[in-house]
């Protein structure tokens, strides 16, 4: 019944309820409801699915919306890290994600409220995509374990202001780079479309292996249906290929490989696909003859990293092992620069994907003592004057 009813809404226990096979429920990732969207043609948009919104960190709850999202309507894009550990925003340990903010008279709509009475607020301003690590139940989360193939990958989808509590609660910070597209609208209507179309169809793959795995357990402890558990194995599979039958419309799409499914420290973490994204959709645009304020010659090579062999044995090497595997540590993230996220902002700058400011990459600082991102109208939005100060 949830799969089709795209305006059901779903309150989750963040670190308790799961589904077969342990994965947490709550960390289910994004996924695009294609029957129903409109990616060509007139006011394009998608239906998503997994949205977060209006839980509490506090009581360890996830609420799962579905949005009715304009393509078309997006007013711009920032490439945002999240200092988690020492050192600060300079530091090592940092989140990336995407965040797109919409047009005020185009936002997106949560599908649990359209048609609600008037006075109900029904839009919300951004969207934030992060690509995380799906974790199961008391499975707390390290870089070296993240260094071998333990978690699945998962593109999460937040309401702005939802993941921004999130951080703040949890004493983070925001520091956000503008981007730069080459071909103005048309490219960040494309970059939000490759975004959509990897998560959507690495989520596709992950669900269907995860079915694969646990079709016996889920066919034994299922909740009743109409009163009797009888949910057979027909059903089952309907399940499977509501999944897998996906009716994606049939145009150019990127895909994650079948081996670049899970999060990985140096080659697949967030900020790594954060900065995929971006410089994939810039060299598809390119391909297009879409240029303008860029240096095709200087746009790094998109591709992912590869994993090497030392990584599947550090997370389970003594202290010994770990001294004996920092070399080819190093070694890694000297020919992968991008490994590290503070060098990203300028990556991208030296090809002229990021705004400028007095001759910088034009950086937002968004903390509870520093530029606060949203207020009682939503969205805060900062342009850039001919000055190069910053208005709001």
């Amino acid at each position: 019944a949830w799969a089709e009813d795209h305006r059901q809404v779903i309150r989750l226990r963040s670190n308790r309820d799961l589904l077969p096979g342990g994965h947490l429920a709550s960390r289910v990732p994004v996924m695009v409801e294609w029957r129903t969207s409109r990616l060509q043609g007139e006011a394009p948009f998608a239906i998503l699915r997994n949205v977060n919104y209006g839980g509490s960190i506090l009581e360890r709850t996830t609420v799962l919306h579905s949005v009715r999202m304009p393509l078309d309507a997006v007013d711009y894009v920032e490439f945002t890290l999240v200092p988690l550990g020492p050192g600060g925003r300079r530091g090592p340990v940092q989140h990336g994600h995407l965040r797109f903010v919409f047009k005020p008279e185009a936002r997106p709509l949560l599908l649990s409220l359209e048609g609600a009475p008037t006075g109900t607020d029904a839009r919300i301003d951004d969207l934030v995509l992060s690509w995380e690590p799906w974790r199961y139940k008391d499975d707390g989360f390290n870089f070296i374990k993240a260094l071998g193939n333990d978690f699945d990958l998962s593109l999460r989808a937040y309401a702005g202001a939802q993941r921004y509590l999130e951080d703040v609660l949890e004493g983070h910070e925001w520091h956000s780079y503008r981007l730069t597209l080459p071909g103005g609208a048309e490219g960040v209507f494309e970059l939000l479309k490759v975004a959509l179309v990897l998560g959507d169809g690495a989520a596709r793959q992950v669900l269907a292996r995860l079915f694969d795995h646990v079709e016996t357990t889920w066919l034994k402890e299922a909740p009743p249906r109409d009163g009797s558990n009888d949910l057979s194995g027909a059903d089952w599979q309907a399940l499977r290929r509501r999944i897998e039958e996906s009716e994606r419309p049939d145009f150019d799409a990127p895909a994650l490989d079948d081996q670049e499914l899970t999060y990985q420290t140096l080659v697949r973490s967030c900020a790594a696909l954060a900065r995929y994204t971006v410089l994939l959709t810039a060299r598809r645009l390119v391909d297009r003859g879409l240029t303008d304020g860029i240096d095709p010659k200087k746009l790094p090579d998109s591709a992912l990293g590869v994993t090497e062999a030392w990584m599947q044995t550090a997370p389970t090497a003594d202290l010994r092992g770990l001294f004996m595997h920092a070399p080819r540590a190093l070694r890694f993230i000297g020919r992968h620069p991008q490994c590290v996220p503070t060098r990203i902002p300028g990556e991208l700058d030296a090809v002229g994907l990021l705004a400028r400011r007095n001759g910088k990459p034009w950086r937002l600082h968004f903390a509870p003592k520093a530029l606060q991102p949203y207020d009682s109208e939503g969205a805060r939005r900062f342009e850039i004057e001919p000055s190069g100060a910053a208005t709001r």
